[in-house]
């Protein structure tokens, strides 16, 4: 089995060269590792591969997986970045070792994928606060829960409530939201978790419309969002489409945790079971 392993130096608050060494000792003798530096990833040739691994965070994964799916591969992978996710929603441990006997004697299941346009994404996309946030916390270079922390009460004060036109399978709706995601997998990270019934292999996507909190919600908010519910409340309107149609939700967004500019109308589809992916058993 050949399986090539990406390694993003700047996952999570600080690099471990270590952890190359780590995985590399541990490979049984039926597996061809091969590592690379995920700046050298877009010129790499993996369709020789059977496996390609991430070894990071949610926009590592991203990477990764946007390959794997367009070439039919399996993916790994070894959480090393500042929320994961991705690998807490789908229970893949958060040690090297633990990580690498999801890859070698886990088992291979199909998830969906989706686009916001033309941009992949395997998680969860979003816009207004989670966006900006996204946006100023990759500006900063603080990684970690601490730097996400400071990130958002730095910029809560400053953002305000905007009004989005949904049209979800061809129904339209227009209300006002503080942060919105469209959510295939159910966390932001850090076991926060924006959608709790999300259901990766659904081929659905749960659009979360969140309303700006008042200082004194922001404890209830976080409790909520640790509590693995999702439910219609007084800051949280819930909904599930296939195919999304947005209007004036704002050029800011983020796409995995990871910011980008995108026009003001956008197209969200999911695509079904696109992309196998090792889980444990």
């Amino acid at each position: 089995m050949k399986i090539l392993f990406v390694y993003n130096k700047k996952a999570g608050k600080k690099y471990e060269p270590s952890v190359v060494k780590e995985i590399t000792s541990r490979l049984p003798n039926s597996v061809e590792g091969t590592f690379i530096d995920i700046r050298d990833f877009a010129d790499c040739k993996t369709k020789k591969f059977d496996m390609l691994v991430a070894i990071g965070g949610d926009g590592t994964v991203n990477t990764v997986a946007k390959r794997c799916t367009k070439q039919k591969l399996i993916l790994g992978i070894i959480p090393k970045g500042s929320g994961d996710g991705l690998a807490r929603f789908l229970e893949i441990p958060r040690d090297v070792n633990g990580a690498l006997s999801t890859i070698f004697s886990g088992k291979t299941i199909e998830i969906d994928t989706a686009k916001v346009d033309k941009n992949f994404f395997i998680n969860v996309a979003g816009a207004g606060f989670e966006a900006y946030v996204a946006h100023k916390f990759g500006a900063s270079g603080i990684r970690g829960l601490r730097g996400y922390a400071n990130t958002i009460l730095d910029s809560f004060s400053t953002q305000e409530e905007q009004e989005v036109t949904l049209t979800l399978n061809g129904k339209k709706t227009t209300l006002p939201f503080f942060s919105l995601s469209v959510a295939n997998g159910s966390q932001w990270g850090n076991n926060f978790e924006i959608a709790s019934e999300a259901d990766i292999q659904d081929g659905m996507l749960d659009v979360a419309v969140m309303r700006k909190p008042k200082w004194p919600q922001i404890l209830s908010l976080i409790i909520y969002l640790k509590s693995k519910k999702q439910e219609n409340n007084s800051l949280f309107t819930y909904y599930k489409a296939s195919e999304i149609d947005l209007k004036r939700s704002g050029k800011l967004w983020h796409i995995d945790g990871e910011p980008i500019v995108l026009k003001n109308k956008k197209r969200i589809i999911v695509y079904p079971k696109s992309l196998k992916v090792n889980v444990s058993s």
